[in-house]
């Protein structure tokens, strides 16, 4: 396969080893299945009562059982070893892979590029947290009481210029979002979108609100205050959490398709880099070569 092709040398070496281990893996298992057998076997064998029971019968059993017993300590023995080489040619290929298909693939660079954009989310995010404090703070000032008219106009300016900029940095962030959900549809699970921030008035708001009655206003103003530092000491870390759910799910997606790749590689290896070789021998070469 060209994939495979492109791979460096150190990766297809480790390919081909790790193929090795699959197939010794598979000889083992087979193996200790019919250790295992055998074991019933010769535990049928064992005399019943043993104070009754012949010398030469409990040698003969003992013996047999000794066999068997050393055989399949010492299949297990190989097993633990080809655990080891597998915990080993797997964190390299693991790598390698992963920055082979972060140049190569599409999908790969996909899942990237969405993990990327939950960074640029969650610290635009984190960032807004100060513009909500502002807009709080000055929402507060323009509802204190009295104020001449000069200095409720000047309030209620600033006011208008903190909402007009939280409005604009929420609208950027949901920007983010939407480019995320964009990327991850037919990719990512339904329910794995970046969520909503609060609905951050834009500063038509500020000239509506202010045109209403004072009990009204007062109230809208005060509505806005609250929702503007519930988002600062609490709300904001909680959507921050909840933008790692995006994050996990992409990871997720990209492992899995990393290792769907992976089986393929496997399979290419298997068919093209391996060779009839004894399972000792390989044990030995490549515990040699990786675990020495």
């Amino acid at each position: 396969m060209p994939e495979a092709i492109q791979l460096s040398r150190e990766s297809i070496n480790c390919l081909r080893d790790e193929a090795y281990v699959y197939l010794c893996r598979q000889s083992l298992e087979l193996e200790l299945a019919s250790v295992e057998a055998q074991k019933v076997g010769v535990m049928a064998t064992k005399p019943s009562f043993a104070m009754l029971a012949s010398k030469k019968s409990k040698e003969t059993f003992q013996a047999s059982f000794n066999v068997v017993a050393a055989a399949e300590a010492g299949v297990r023995q190989n097993l633990a070893l080809v655990d080891r080489l597998e915990h080993w040619l797997a964190s390299k290929l693991q790598d390698d892979l992963n920055d082979y298909l972060a140049l190569t693939n599409p999908e790969h660079q996909l899942f990237n590029q969405i993990c990327t954009l939950v960074d640029r989310w969650q610290s635009a995010a984190a960032g807004l947290g100060e513009h909500a404090q502002a807009f709080a703070r000055d929402n507060r000032a323009a509802t204190r009481p009295g104020l001449t008219r000069t200095q409720s106009l000047h309030a209620i300016a600033i006011l208008r210029s903190a909402t007009a900029f939280l409005h604009s940095e929420a609208t950027k962030i949901e920007l983010i979002a939407d480019e995320a959900a964009r990327l991850g549809e037919g990719h990512l699970p339904p329910g794995t979108r970046l969520p909503k921030l609060p609905a951050f008035h834009p500063s038509t708001w500020v000239d509506r609100a202010i045109l209403l009655p004072a009990p009204k206003c007062n109230a809208e103003l005060e509505a806005a205050e609250t929702e503007a530092r519930g988002f600062c000491t609490g709300g904001k870390n909680e959507l921050l959490i909840q933008a790692e759910q995006t994050r996990n799910a992409s990871l997720r997606a990209r492992q899995n398709h990393l290792e769907a790749y992976w089986r393929t590689l496997r399979t290419h290896a298997l068919k093209h880099y391996v060779k009839p070789r004894d399972v000792a021998e390989v044990l030995a070469d490549l515990t040699t070569r990786y675990l020495a």
